[in-house]
């Protein structure tokens, strides 16, 4: 693939509204996820590693917490003399007044046109941060150059049966093209299909065709989401349509994200997703490592940087700079970035944001198909403090 061929943009406009409170200061890609990294990093590092280097990051409002993760984007090697990451906030129409919505009718995406323009690219690729993957863009893009339809789809083959009427799926033809991208519930489903394709948000096309197809929203005045955009425009032409077969997490609500950072706790799905041949870049944050005091456990679990454990830790996801004081009793749990738990606190199938405080002796527990979750900087020092998830 020629250098600067291809460009990127990652859609961080996304559905949040089902994962707050975690996505009450944040959007879904900047939650963080298996200990270290953000949803955002997924695409992103497909994108380098595809050699990608134009790459437009879509935030739905101010984007300081996107900002304060991507910085000039050194770290995914983006801090170039030509091409970089370029960020506009601003987008979700949700929370956009009447009278702004108006003097955006026919201005909408006006900053991604002029991205594009100047890109000088001959394909682009427009990602969503919620599905978790290691794709292959680079295999991606032979594919779309083999085939004569002008957008490439992406999906993976899952069982119907944990698919959510949240979730959309691709309606395929007998030779493997998709024609559709409709939510489960619309798409009557028989009970006998074993497999159903799972869109993953990812759609490949000429820059020029992604171009006209802004310049006509515009034209129009439509005022919609580019990932509705991108679902017309696969109804309107037909799409090639790739098969992902890699890890695989789909973010659409609290217990979804709880049960994609369990899931990287198998081995197998941790080196599908970080030990293939693609690798994931993040922020790089130069710390110590986690310090395990005597007589701490720690089994079957992720751990960050910068931490003290002096407790039992079992089948969790534990971030940076983490305090589990002595006696205390971590299972199933996510616990994020800067959190202090204290003496002989119990927690299991909980989700604890960043910077929260949990006083000694108390019981945090949830239900593995509906987790307890501690919004962001909260200070919890009494039982009656904790509402349960039960």
């Amino acid at each position: 693939m020629k250098r600067g061929s291809v460009s990127a943009v990652i859609n961080l406009v996304e559905p949040w509204a089902a994962i707050e409170p975690l996505t009450t200061q944040r959007p879904v890609g900047t939650l963080p996820f298996g200990g270290r990294y953000r949803l955002v990093d997924f695409p992103l590092s497909s994108a380098i590693n595809a050699g990608i280097q134009n790459v437009m990051v879509t935030t739905p409002r101010s984007g300081r917490s996107v900002m304060d993760h991507l910085r000039s984007g050194r770290d995914w090697n983006l801090d170039t003399i030509r091409g970089g990451i370029f960020t506009y906030p601003y987008n979700d129409l949700k929370l956009v007044s009447p009278e702004k919505k108006a003097e955006l009718l026919h201005h909408y995406y006006d900053n991604s046109i002029l991205f594009l323009k100047r890109s000088y690219s001959e394909y682009t690729v427009v990602m969503s941060t919620r599905n978790v993957g290691n794709i292959d863009l680079k295999a991606l893009i032979r594919y779309h150059e083999e085939r004569d339809n002008p957008i490439t789809t992406v999906y993976k083959s899952v069982d119907p049966a944990t698919l959510t009427p949240a979730n959309t799926i691709l309606q395929l033809t007998d030779k493997g093209m998709a024609t559709a991208v409709m939510p489960t519930a619309k798409a009557k489903l028989k009970a006998t299909t074993k497999k159903a394709a799972k869109n993953m948000d990812i759609y490949l096309m000429s820059t020029v065709d992604l171009i006209d197809i802004l310049q006509d929203a515009n034209r129009r005045g439509v005022l919609i989401s580019l990932e509705e955009l991108m679902k017309q425009a696969v109804m309107q032409h037909n799409a090639n349509a790739f098969e992902y077969t890699g890890f695989y997490a789909n973010i659409h609500d609290i217990q979804s994200y709880y049960a994609a950072n369990m899931a990287v706790l198998d081995e197998a799905n941790f080196r599908a997703l970080f030990y293939s041949s693609r690798r994931i870049y993040t922020k790089v944050k130069n710390e110590i490592p986690t310090f395990f005091a005597q007589g701490s456990q720690f089994r079957a679990s992720l751990c960050g940087t910068g931490g003290y454990i002096e407790g039992q830790v079992d089948h969790s996801v534990i971030f940076r700079n983490v305090l589990i004081n002595r006696g205390s009793q971590i299972k199933d749990a996510v616990i994020m970035q800067g959190t202090r738990i204290g003496a002989g606190t119990r927690i299991e199938n909980a989700v604890i944001d960043k910077n929260v405080v949990i006083g000694p002796n108390l019981v945090l527990k949830g239900q593995p198909d509906k987790p307890l979750v501690i919004s962001k900087g909260q200070h919890i020092f009494k039982q009656a403090e904790v509402v349960s998830s039960d």
